[in-house]
């Protein structure tokens, strides 16, 4: 199986010193120094904590530590903890932290990637398109961050449109889709209009398409008159009597 490669993405490692523990490489009085590995596993871990039951599917990569960098060593365990509570992304950022008898907080990142079966595209679509299982084959993928922000299963597809280009055998996220337009331009509709219990039924023409709820501009057949009305389905169009 092939991977989808994926651009490398340049992070940079910001340090806090809650106390003046931290030393550059040639600096004197540094005694017992942490491993960087060990701050490296305590940002991953936390990133698996955060991930839970997905976290089996995941790859993970912390951001290289500034070889010059000299860290106090902790007499506890490293404790690693995310910044935010927004979902994992391909480039999350983590905090570790010593609170033995020194304390110091090191903020770096890790790369997030899933490898899962996942929708890719059989050829390029493009935006607004119209689509259906038959545009779309199941693959196993590694695709950057969790795999909820990608399509999983052909169900999703009903009633979707896409909201921009897809390549060729790009995986699908959900950040691509959009509700379809139910109503086409050029469209025969029924124009429905109420008046207190008076209802009133007319043919009409979309002037433009429409998703549901969705306000267009549709020409009454009978009158030639252009009213704008709300798409209420794949066939009617509420617009005022």
């Amino acid at each position: 199986m092939q991977l989808a490669p994926f651009r490398a993405m340049q992070t940079t490692t910001i340090v806090l010193c809650a106390v003046a523990l931290a030393t550059l490489a040639g600096s004197s009085g540094a005694a017992a120094m942490v491993d960087p590995a060990m701050i490296s596993a305590a940002a991953e871990n936390a990133v698996r904590a955060q991930a839970g039951a997905a976290a089996s599917l995941l790859t993970l990569q912390a951001a290289p530590l500034d070889s010059r960098l000299r860290v106090a060593g902790c007499d506890r365990a490293l404790t690693g903890f995310l910044t935010d509570s927004s979902p994992l992304r391909y480039q999350t950022t983590v905090g570790v932290r010593c609170e033995g008898s020194v304390r110091w907080t090191i903020y770096t990142s890790v790369r997030v990637e899933t490898q899962a079966p996942v929708l890719v595209a059989r050829r390029t679509l493009a935006r607004n398109a119209d689509i259906s299982a038959s545009d779309f084959k199941l693959e196993t993928r590694r695709v950057p961050g969790m795999l909820s922000a990608y399509v999983t299963d052909l169900t999703a597809l009903t009633g979707q449109r896409l909201s921009r280009p897809v390549a060729a055998d790009e995986p699908l996220s959900f950040e691509a889709l959009a509700p379809a337009n139910l109503i086409h331009r050029g469209q025969a509709v029924v124009l429905l209009a109420h008046s207190g219990t008076l209802e009133v039924r007319m043919n009409g023409i979309a002037l433009a398409d429409g998703r549901a709820s969705e306000h267009i501009r549709v020409q009454n057949v009978s009158s030639q008159r252009v009213v704008e009305g709300i798409v209420r389905s794949d066939s009617v169009v509420e617009a005022p009597l």
